[in-house]
Formats: structure tokens, sequence, C-alpha cells
């Protein structure tokens, strides 16, 4: 029971809801739908129609299949938009938003750090060990990966694989969901410290 609502905890926290899409789209529809109760009472009453009167509407949607030439190709960008607009509405609700975070399990507990945090913690490893001045190193931790740039002074030697050893240790130590792959480079300067 108690994982059960940790996992939950921890799902709510990595991931963003689709509130606002959904907020969203519940106001179009709620403005179609008072558009069209408004078009419908008007058209009861007897009152001029607001932008179109629902009976030459609904002759207009029939008389779609008999259109040539301008309309035609009018009425199939319209179905086209239409057609991609909802295709981007399902890729949404089924794509997962998550958030810049990830779980780690270094504890019984859940722990959900963001991915900055995890970015400096590793950035301040990899400077203390390769022995770099501040802004030499630059990380950036993505859903499943880990971006490693290390830019030394001029006259400083850093060996590729032993900086991608020490970030894969560290990264491992904080024992991430989903695990972090890493990618490292070393950018060269010049004595004059301009980047190549």
């Amino acid at each position: 029971m108690r994982e059960g609502v940790l996992a939950r905890i921890v799902r709510r926290e990595t991931h963003s809801p689709r509130t606002v899409l959904a907020v969203v789209l519940l106001v179009i529809v709620m403005v179609a739908a008072a558009y069209g109760a408004a078009e419908l009472v008007a058209h009861i009453v007897g009152a001029a129609p607001l932008v179109i009167a629902p009976h030459e509407a609904l002759t207009a949607v029939a008389g779609v299949p008999d259109l040539e030439g301008a309309e035609a190709s009018v009425a199939v960008a319209i179905g086209v938009v239409a057609a991609l607009v909802g295709l981007v509405l399902l890729w949404l609700s089924f794509s997962s938003a998550r958030r810049p975070r990830h779980e780690s399990q270094i504890s019984r507990y859940s722990v959900v750090v963001d991915n900055g945090v995890i970015a400096s913690a590793v950035a301040e490893n990899l400077r203390r060990e390769l022995d770099l001045p501040k802004s030499s190193v630059v990380v950036g931790i993505g859903h499943r990966t880990a971006d490693i740039t290390i830019r030394p002074h001029p006259g400083q030697m850093v060996d590729h694989e032993r900086a991608l050893v020490i970030a894969e240790i560290e990264l491992a130590s904080y024992e991430l969901r989903p695990p972090v792959k890493v990618r490292t480079r070393v950018v060269k300067t010049d004595e004059r410290g301009e980047f190549s």
C-alpha cells in the first residue's frame, strides 16, 4: 500500500500534469457550445444570426462534397488543419510530459532531485577531481543523458576517459531512475584563450 502511494507521489513530482492544456480545450469547447446555443436561440426567436444561421451552416457543410475549384481547395485545407490539430492533441494526450527531475534511490525513502542540482553536483565533483577552475566544467542533465563539456585553461591537460569515468561513478552513486548515460567532451584552448 505504502509503495503505491510513494510511486504516485514520485510520478506527480516528476511528470507535468496536462491541466493547462485541458483547461484551454475546455474553454474552447465551452465558447463553441455557447456560440452554438446563442445562434440557435437567435434563430428560434427570429433575430438576425450573430455570424451564420444554423440551417445555413448545415447547408454549407452538406454542400462540401459538391464544391469545385478554389472553394474545394479551401475546404481541403481546413480539413488538413483540423486533422493536424487532432494529431497534435492525440500526441499530447499519450506523451509523457516530464519535469526536469529524477528519482534517486539512495535511501528507502523516495527522493526527487532537480536536474539542475544533479548537474551542479557532478560539475563540482569533476572540477575538484580534475583540479580545474570553477567555470571550466559545464554539465547539462536531460531525461536519459548527461552532457558534460570541459574547457581546461591553456596548458592544462584533461584525460577524456578519466573525466568520463569520474562522471559515471558520481552519477551511479545517485542511483537515478531512469538511469543517465554520460557523454563528455573536452574542448581545447590555445594560448590566447580561444576555444577550438
